[in-house]
């Protein structure tokens, strides 16, 4: 059997990239970024898992991260989980990984 799910935390097709990110909600932690391990970028997130909130900090926490506008950060699958994929528009994996990079070796 194949495994048809790339490896690593960051992969990209030619109209962006994806990360992969396990989320904690409701954290009393401020840090946004845990750490960046094989599987996932891991963060906190303040809001509550309902309605969508903590879903959108967290779309508007990594595009604030990225630098680049928040239409441009979509969640694409793990809606109702803590283990999510999100899409990038118009960044590759190489600059995403280096901004992650940047961010967890500051730690």
């Amino acid at each position: 059997m194949f495994n048809l799910m790339p490896r690593g935390p960051v992969w990209e097709n030619e109209e962006g990239a994806f990360l992969r990110v396990t989320a904690r909600p409701r954290s009393k932690s401020r840090e946004f970024v845990i750490g960046l391990d094989d599987e996932s970028l891991v963060v906190n997130l303040a809001s509550p898992a309902r309605e969508g909130k903590a879903n959108a900090e967290l779309l508007k926490r990594l595009s604030k991260l990225l630098g680049i506008s928040g239409r441009r950060v979509s969640l694409v699958s793990g809606h109702k989980s803590k283990e999510k994929t999100v899409f990038i528009e118009g960044l590759a994996a190489e600059q995403v990984e280096k901004t992650l990079q940047e961010v967890t070796n500051d730690k």
